[in-house]
């Protein structure tokens, strides 16, 4: 018998690896991902509006494209 999947949790866990992940191929599987969860920037996540970067709301602020 399968349990319920907490998408809030998984939403979460992805956006956690989006902001890890070192690959762009990488980063394009879990926005795809992100995306397919109707979440194209995670809660408590901003995105950078000149390169797309996401993360948090201090540090897209404060990075070089």
């Amino acid at each position: 018998m399968m349990s319920e999947v907490d998408l809030d949790v998984v939403e979460t866990q992805l956006a956690q690896a989006y902001t890890r992940a070192l690959q762009p191929a990488a980063r394009e599987h879990i926005h795809a991902a992100l995306l397919e969860l109707d979440a194209e920037v995670p809660k408590g996540l901003a995105e950078c509006p000149s390169c797309g970067r996401v993360g948090l709301p201090e540090r897209v602020r404060e990075h070089d494209c």
